[in-house]
């Protein structure tokens, strides 16, 4: 076989397998859906483009099956920068998982999603649900949030300060959760060395704040 039908039959292949996927992408067969959506993710691990099939893959955001969503959102950080256009599309989805789902592991999960995708038009969406979510109920998602205030800061600094996240932040170290507690120092720290800008100051209420969250910790 020379070269050009080599080409030609990869070619070939390569649209019969992304047709493939695209049909079990729109199946009414979740476990199908599933099942597609894990190949495209092992597709795109070893360097296959599998961007023609964006549209397909996020139609599954709506799911609310953990691991599905963790594929799903894991596809659309890859994808993100060369696709914005469609990524924001995913905005509203990722909102609503970050503020109203009542798994707090997925409210979390899309938190931490929105602050990985470093497209600035995305960005301006996320200081919203990361404000709510500092003060979710749970622990883990109020953490996941701390963090994606340093991530945020990272991206865009100027909106952070002019939204108010760097001050909340600092009041997070009032948290009665010492793993939020770790977090915002860690937080703090981070945006400090980025800055320049002393934002974690260790001042007696800081302090005392800290020794309270000492407190709290196990020796592990």
């Amino acid at each position: 076989m020379s070269s050009i039908e080599n080409k030609k039959y990869f070619s070939t292949t390569k649209k019969g397998i992304i047709k493939e996927l695209q049909d079990d992408l729109n199946s009414v067969d979740k476990r199908k859906i599933k099942e597609a959506v894990k190949k495209v993710i092992s597709l795109m691990t070893v360097g296959k483009d599998v961007s023609l099939l964006f549209s397909d893959v996020i139609k599954s955001m709506g799911s609310n099956n953990v691991e599905l969503k963790k594929l799903v959102y894991l596809y659309i950080i890859n994808y993100a920068k060369s696709q914005p256009e469609k990524a924001i599309l995913c905005v509203g989805m990722f909102q609503k998982d970050a503020t109203n789902n009542p798994n707090p592991l997925l409210r979390a999960l899309a938190l931490r999603t929105m602050a990985s995708i470093r497209v600035d038009r995305i960005t301006e969406y996320l200081c919203d649900p990361v404000y709510v979510a500092l003060n979710d109920v749970d622990a883990y998602v109020r953490k996941t949030a701390v963090i994606a205030v340093a991530k945020l800061y990272s991206i865009n600094s100027e909106l952070a300060e002019d939204r108010g996240l760097i001050q909340r932040l600092r009041e997070m170290l009032s948290d009665p959760n010492p793993m939020v507690v770790a977090n915002t120092v860690a937080a703090l720290t981070d945006i400090s060395d980025a800055s320049g800008v002393d934002h974690f100051k260790i001042d007696t209420p800081t302090l005392s704040k800290l020794l309270t969250a000492l407190t709290e910790c196990t020796e592990w």
